[in-house]
């Protein structure tokens, strides 16, 4: 009878920890549900962290090919950074609103922000940030900005909406920043991809300081040569990142030489700058194509936010949208 009463206890004791861990593996699956959602249909899978509003996987089904760049914790640990309320860098990390200095880091702060997920669909997604006492630290202007996932077929639309909910004129840049795995699908080497525009574009590249990386008032005119490809090489990405002004395609793709499949950018010519880069220390093996509206703070900034180049600028109640998409193209 004890032996009996033993085994019993036993059992029970069993079924608590079985009971305990379903538990802990609910509230685990929940956590990771709450940090990432996802977009689907039958041809592509987009996963989106709340953190940043930022996609984090664009992976074909079909094919099983992932196409966002997963990070790396030695080179660039992102995926495709949602850059607000600037773009690039603050010169000397400081920023002054009506004589008041803040200091700001690279790209803002939206990437680094925890946003809320207000609409949730299997073909769509809108996550929301508006401003807060955190923000207001270092950002003295009152916001909400709302960043828009439409999935349809093989193309992801991307529409990123700021909203002035202050009673004064608010000042911001904001831009994307996705990064592609190049090779895709680990066909062929980096050198053998190239980008290429819709149309034959006479374009300047913007040069930027050696040391700081700041913009400069010297342009490198006709910086294609009135074509319309750029062969894809880490050596052209040492003096760092190419900054393109006045980009006229509407849209470029990023394929192998020798194929005609690839990614499709769509919406480019709206942007008013445009930059590509890599990172090329350790000759990652990706590309981000970066429209903008803003730039970082040329070489002869004196920091005041409303004398920034690039800046846009917003009224009370008023909103700015900026919208772009990526396509897979088989």
């Amino acid at each position: 009878m004890k032996n009996n009463k033993h085994i019993y206890l036993f059992v029970l004791l069993i079924c608590l920890l079985t009971l305990i861990g379903s538990i802990n593996a609910q509230n685990n699956t929940d956590s990771r549900s709450k940090d990432t959602i996802e977009l689907y249909n039958k041809e592509l899978s987009v996963k989106i962290s709340v953190k940043g509003a930022e996609i984090i996987s664009l992976f074909n089904k079909k094919d099983k090919i992932e196409y966002i760049w997963q990070g790396n914790y030695d080179s660039w640990a992102s995926h495709s950074p949602v850059l607000f309320p600037f773009v690039g860098k603050i010169k000397g990390g400081y920023y002054k609103v009506d004589g008041k200095k803040y200091k700001m880091k690279l790209h803002g702060f939206a990437s680094h922000s925890m946003f809320k997920v207000v609409e949730h669909t299997p073909s769509k997604a809108v996550l929301q940030l508006e401003s807060n006492s955190s923000t207001l630290k270092i950002y003295p202007f009152k916001f909400r900005l709302i960043i828009s996932y439409i999935l349809e077929g093989e193309k992801l639309k991307v529409v990123n909406t700021v909203e002035n909910i202050d009673t004064r004129e608010i000042y911001f840049s904001i831009g994307a920043h996705p990064g592609f795995n190049v090779p895709i699908a680990s066909n062929g080497q980096f050198e053998d991809y190239i980008i290429e525009f819709d149309t034959n574009e006479v374009v300047d590249r913007i040069i930027l300081t050696k040391t700081k990386g700041l913009p400069t008032d010297s342009l490198q005119h006709n910086y294609l040569k009135s074509g319309s490809i750029l062969p894809l090489d880490h050596k052209l990405f040492k003096n760092r990142v190419i900054i393109l002004k006045g980009v006229k395609s509407e849209s470029l793709m990023i394929r192998k030489k020798d194929s005609k499949s690839g990614i499709k950018i769509i919406g480019i010519d709206k942007f008013p700058y445009l930059g590509i880069w890599t990172y090329v220390k350790k000759e990652e093996p990706f590309i981000c194509i970066e429209p903008w509206y803003g730039i970082s703070d040329y070489v002869n900034s004196n920091g005041e936010i409303k004398e920034k180049t690039g800046i846009q600028s917003l009224a009370p109640n008023e909103r700015f949208m900026m919208r772009y998409s990526i396509e897979i193209i088989n």
